[in-house]
């Protein structure tokens, strides 16, 4: 009977770790910036988007930009 809960428990706790570790890794973020150009002027109308993916955004008068739930994904600029 001691074995039985003794397993039990250790099955319990390693699914309960695995589904913390997916947890941590499945997490988004909020990505801000600003785009300039080599000699520090904003860039305007730049797109902001998340690669492989529709989601994005154009920078605005001071260059900046936010992107919210941003996945662990490369983000690439274009100019339009």
């Amino acid at each position: 009977m001691k074995k039985f809960f003794f397993n039990l428990t250790k099955g319990i706790l390693i699914a309960l770790l695995w589904s913390i570790s997916v947890f941590m890794f499945s997490q988004n973020a909020t990505v801000n910036g600003k785009v300039t150009d080599i000699t520090g002027e904003n860039l305007i109308g730049v797109t902001v988007q998340i690669q492989e993916t529709s989601i994005g955004t154009v920078t605005d008068m001071n260059g900046g930009f936010v992107l919210s739930s941003v996945p662990n994904n490369a983000i690439f600029f274009t100019m339009c």
